[in-house]
């Protein structure tokens, strides 16, 4: 076979494998081209982070101050307790999804 054949059977196994691939991912069973894997990093970065901490301790830091920046939410120009807790006043605040 020539050359020519030879490409056009490469890109259309490409093709099928990329139509697969896309078709596993819709079904929710892998990532591929058009979803992200959560930030949080899911199973596979679950394992990878367990080999990271062994390699290098400080990730686990790192990924732990990250996460809580993530869902902390305050302003931090005031100085407010994110919490809206006043243990010495003995009031909690509330706050609105609309704040």
């Amino acid at each position: 076979m020539s050359a020519v054949v030879w490409l056009a059977i490469a890109v259309l196994a490409g093709v099928i494998l990329d139509r697969a691939a896309l078709y596993a991912e819709r079904r929710g069973w892998i990532y591929w081209r058009k979803r992200k894997p959560p930030v949080n990093g899911g199973a596979v970065m679950g394992a990878f982070g367990e080999i990271q901490t062994l390699l290098s301790p400080s990730y686990r830091h790192v990924a732990e101050e990250q996460q809580r920046q993530r869902t902390s939410r305050h302003d931090q120009g005031t100085g407010a307790d994110p919490l809206g807790v006043d243990l010495d006043g003995g009031t909690v605040r509330l706050h609105s999804p609309d704040d």
